[in-house]
C-alpha cells in the first residue's frame, strides 16, 4: 500500500496514476493528497472543462464513472475528485471502473473515517492509501516533524504541550503551524511563549500543569487550573482533558505492571520521545501512586467520559470538571 510521502513525491514529478483511493480514520493526509491533485495537476484556466469535484451525497457512482470516461479537452489529463465517498452505499461501479480505467483521467476517491472493503480488490491496479490515526505516544514526535515541515524548530517539551492540549486532531495542529508560518519567519523556534500567544495554550494553566498538581496532591493548584479551563471550555474541552488524564494514569499502571523496568520498557509506557531524565521523572510520579488508586482513577475517568458525552448526565461541563478533580484527589 502506498505511503503519503511516496504519493506526494510522484505527484511532484508529475507521475500520475489513473485512480487514487484515499481512505482511513485520519483525514489530514487524505485532504493533503486530494488538495495537491486539485490545485497542481492542471493550470486554472483549464479546470473549467477538465476538472470536476463532487460530494458523494450529490452524485451517484455511475455518474462519476461516466465523467471519468470522458476525454480531456485541450490538455493531457482530466481530473475527477469525489469527496466523502463513505456516503455511498455501493461502490461496485467505482471498483469496476478502477479495474479498467481511462488512462487520460485521474480519478480520486476520498473515503474518510473508514476503510473501503473493496479497495483490496483494486490495490494492484490503483494507488490505495490508508491514512491511520497517529498513536498517542507518537503524537509528540509527529508535532516536531510537522513543525519542521512548516520550517520551524520546536523542542520536545513544547511539542508535547501542543500534543497534549490539542490531542489527536492532526488537521488542527497542521493548521496552527500554517497560521504561524504567516506570522513568523522560517527557522523560528516555536517556544512555549509563542504557543501561548498565538495558539492560545497557557504556559501556566494547561493539562501538564494539571497532571503535576494532581501528582503532587496540590488541591489548590488543581482547582485554579480547572477554574481557568472552565472560563474557556472551548479551548480546554473536558473530553480532551479526560483523555490526557486517562493516558497519564494508564501509562503509570502499565509501568507498574511491566515485567521488566529497562529503558525500552519505560519508553513503551511513557513515550518514545522522552529522554532518560524525563522518563525518570515519570517513574518518580508513578511511584507516588498505589496500584489501587491508579485503577480507581482510571475507572473514575471512564465514568466521566461517559457523562461528558451526555450519558446519564445533565450537569454542565464546568460542574463536571470540578466534580472530576474532587473525585481524583479524594
Amino acid at each position: 500500500m502506498a505511503t503519503f510521502r511516496d504519493i506526494i513525491s510522484k505527484l511532484e514529478k508529475r507521475q500520475f496514476a489513473p485512480v487514487y483511493i484515499l481512505m482511513g480514520e485520519e483525514p489530514l493526509y487524505i485532504d493533503k493528497i486530494s488538495d495537491y491533485i486539485e490545485e497542481n495537476v492542471m493550470e486554472e484556466p483549464d479546470r473549467d472543462f477538465n476538472q470536476v469535484v463532487y460530494y458523494a451525497k450529490d452524485v451517484e457512482p455511475e455518474e462519476v464513472v461516466a465523467q471519468a470516461k470522458e476525454f480531456p479537452f485541450g490538455v493531457e489529463k482530466r481530473v475527477v475528485i469525489v469527496k466523502e465517498a463513505k456516503d455511498w452505499k455501493n461502490l461496485t461501479a467505482i471498483k469496476n471502473y478502477a479495474l479498467n480505467p481511462t488512462e487520460s483521467t485521474i480519478l480520486v476517491v476520498c473515503y474518510k473515517y473508514g476503510k473501503w472493503a473493496l479497495a483490496k480488490d483494486i490495490a494492484k491496479v490503483a494507488v490505495v492509501f490508508e491514512s491511520n490515526k497517529v498513536q498517542d505516544y507518537k503524537l509528540g514526535p509527529w508535532v516536531e516533524q510537522c513543525a519542521k515541515e512548516h520550517g520551524f524548530v520546536i523542542s520536545s517539551n513544547s511539542a508535547a504541550l501542543i500534543a497534549e492540549h490539542i490531542g489527536n486532531d492532526l488537521s488542527r495542529i497542521d493548521n496552527e503551524f500554517y497560521k504561524l508560518s504567516i506570522i513568523l519567519p522560517k527557522g523560528s523556534e516555536i517556544t512555549n511563549d509563542i504557543i501561548e500567544k498565538y495558539v492560545g495554550i497557557s504556559n501556566k494553566y494547561n493539562v501538564f500543569a494539571l497532571r503535576d498538581a494532581i501528582a503532587a496532591h496540590d488541591e489548590v493548584k488543581a482547582y485554579k487550573i480547572v477554574n481557568a479551563f472552565c472560563q474557556n471550555v472551548k479551548s480546554a474541552p473536558i473530553l480532551q482533558t479526560i483523555s490526557s488524564l486517562f493516558n497519564f494514569y494508564h501509562s503509570m499502571l502499565k509501568y507498574q505492571l511491566a515485567p521488566t523496568k529497562n529503558l525500552d520498557e519505560m519508553k513503551l509506557c511513557f513515550g518514545a520521545n522522552k529522554n532518560e531524565f524525563q522518563l525518570r521523572r515519570e517513574i518518580g510520579i508513578a511511584s507516588g501512586f498505589s496500584r489501587q488508586i491508579l485503577i480507581r482513577n482510571i475507572s473514575i475517568l471512564r465514568e466521566f467520559d461517559a457523562k461528558a458525552k451526555g450519558i446519564d448526565n445533565a450537569a454542565t461541563e464546568e460542574d463536571l470538571y470540578k466534580e472530576l478533580i474532587y473525585k481524583l484527589l479524594h
